[in-house]
């Protein structure tokens, strides 16, 4: 008997209707991509409890006509391409021709649209897929389309959306993500029939507004634009046109996950492995290693060099010519840092209703949006070009003073700028900016071997034992000459010249030990080798500095490429203004 057979319609529209559509946010998702690719300059979301009883979307967009009303509901109906070679020129976000008929196969919807060229508008009922109703009615030109009963058809769809909170706030994600890369459209985002909306742009074609109007107006303070002329992108892609633009944050707004990662290609929002570590490259030791920052990064490029047919939802997205995209970012993003005033400010935290911005519906609270301060530090081409300077081939260039100089705690130093700014420096990240760059300068890419005036056996715990064993090649490349020895021990005869008179034998399994939490690519390796020495040949916290000390620190900075952070990311210094300082005395 047969066991193979060709499923209904019926049963192949809810499984793939299942590929494209999962949760609320989903139909917010596709809904909107549609409101844009029909030029609209105006589109309202509305939702009624997180999504869950309804979801409508109103645009002025240029409508669809009474012909091709029903036909936008079959399966693979798009206007959008008409053969595979269109990919070569795809402009528009939409383009499977599947989210109508997957959105329809699992709710109810009623859709209204009258298009510009027609006197009269279309009303149009489905449900399950199926078209209930049709006729014809009056209404402006644009498209309204309600979606109710989501899952209504698959129980168990329904059993796995989450609550109220947890499906709005993956509705403002969505809205979020569009509203942030077309900011010359007004985006309005309504819960719940509320008269007020919960967030909503200008539509007055400038990203930065549309991104305060997201995100509240703290996070504008701490923004850097990504201007065309910062980068250098055409002249490192010669293969391919690459523009790069959009806004980064000052590291001092930093966080533990990549939610606030916004990366776009063509401006379609990307979920894309290539672009977040190149953007955590350009920042580099900016930012600690488990840190990200806030960004909206824009990529424009060739159609013709994307594929972003991988997945239905169209997130995913691959390049042909990888390297080239991730060392454009790369050299955008560390251009633009270089040449920002990156010392964090202290200031007073914003009190009362007006400093809370829609970024709370994100879950973010107050004292993670106050983040704490992280600085900068060198910025590594690919290769590990770990000496780079600014275009005039200058070093840093602080408003500091070298006196008077006093220290407190044992461990920072206060100082003055030029604008009578307070700065308080950390001795111990100071110090090992300073050598880091030293050594530097000294080894550049050379990571030569110093032999140990007696080979070293050491105790190792079976853990040590282990990660000796892992990472035996890795060692080697960083410049530890190690071999096996009597079975299960190990012999250390030299190691990597930078540590040199630094650390004594008991402390080489220690810094072996750091080393191997650093499990990137060699590069990498190589840079966590350099600040670990460092740090070793730095002066600690805690310990007291007479003036010349202090004074050599404060010379060291100044002189340094990027004096910001030490190696690790924490900054080097902070930096009380004359204006906060008289604010805080009543003077203004």
């Amino acid at each position: 008997m047969r066991s193979i057979f060709v499923l209904e319609e019926r049963t192949i529209g809810k499984i793939a209707a299942g590929e494209v559509v999962d949760r609320p946010a989903s139909v917010v998702k596709e809904l909107i991509e549609n409101s844009i690719d029909a030029g609209s300059r105006h589109v309202v979301v509305a939702v009624g409890d997180g999504g869950r009883d309804y979801i409508r979307i109103t645009d002025d967009g240029c409508g669809i006509n009474e012909e091709d009303v029903k036909v936008a509901f079959e399966k693979h109906a798009t206007s959008k391409i008409k053969s595979i070679e269109d990919f070569a020129s795809l402009q528009t976000l939409g383009f499977r021709g599947e989210a109508l008929p997957s959105i329809a196969a699992v709710s109810r919807i009623e859709l209204s649209t009258r298009h510009g060229s027609e006197d009269f508008g279309t009303y149009l009922r489905v449900e399950g897929g199926a078209i209930k109703e049709r006729r014809r009615i009056t209404r402006a030109v644009g498209t309204t389309i309600e979606v109710k009963s989501l899952f209504y058809n698959l129980p168990a769809r329904i059993g796995t959306i989450k609550s109220q909170s947890t499906e709005l706030r993956h509705i403002l994600d969505v809205f979020i993500n569009y509203a942030v890369i077309y900011p010359e459209i007004k985006f309005e985002l309504f819960h719940d029939e509320k008269e007020k909306p919960t967030i909503s742009t200008l539509g007055n074609g400038k990203m930065l507004d549309a991104i305060v109007n997201a995100y509240g107006s703290s996070i504008a303070k701490e923004l850097i634009e990504l201007k065309e002329q910062d980068s250098p992108a055409a002249a490192s892609s010669p293969l391919i046109d690459i523009r790069v633009s959009g806004y980064i944050a000052r590291p001092a707004a930093s966080y533990g996950t990549k939610k606030h990662l916004l990366t776009y290609v063509n401006r379609r929002f990307v979920r894309c492995d290539v672009m977040d570590k190149a953007i955590k490259r350009g920042y580099m030791s900016l930012l600690p290693k488990h840190a990200y920052p806030f960004a909206v990064v824009s990529l424009s490029i060739e159609p013709n060099e994307i594929n972003v047919n991988i997945h239905p939802k169209k997130h995913e997205i691959s390049f042909y010519h990888r390297d080239e995209v991730f060392h454009a970012i790369v050299e955008s993003i560390s251009t633009t840092l270089r040449h920002a005033d990156l010392i964090p400010e202290v200031v007073e935290k914003e009190k009362g209703p007006e400093a809370r911005a829609a970024v709370d519906f994100f879950g973010v609270s107050g004292e993670e949006k106050k983040a704490p301060i992280k600085a900068v530090q060198t910025f590594f081409q690919t290769d590990i070009d770990l000496a780079v300077t600014d275009e005039k081939g200058e070093g840093g260039s602080l408003d500091i003073w070298s006196a008077p100089l006093y220290q407190v705690i044992d461990s920072y130093i206060i100082a003055q700028s030029e604008a009578d700014d307070v700065i308080m420096i950390d001795q111990h990240a100071a110090a090992e900016r300073i050598n880091f760059e030293r050594l530097i300068e000294k080894y550049g890419r050379r990571i030569d071997k110093q032999a140990l005036l007696r080979p070293y056996v050491p105790e190792l715990s079976p853990h040590q034992l282990y990660l000796l064993r892992e990472n035996e090649q890795a060692f080697r490349d960083m410049g530890f000459d190690i071999e096996r020895f009597d079975g299960d021990g190990y012999i250390i005869r030299a190691i990597p010249v930078v540590f040199h008179g630094m650390v004594e034998e008991e402390e080489i399994i220690e810094v072996i030990e750091r080393l191997v939490e650093e499990s990137g690519k060699k590069e990498e390796r190589i840079e966590v080798l350099f600040s670990t020495a460092a740090c070793k040949a730095s002066i600690k916290a805690g310990e007291k500095l007479s003036y010349e000390d202090m004074r050599a620190i404060v010379e060291g900075l100044r002189n340094a490429k990027i004096p910001y952070t030490c190696p690790h990311g924490r900054p080097t210094m902070i930096r009380l203004s004359k204006k906060e300082i008289e604010k805080r005395f009543k003077r203004r």
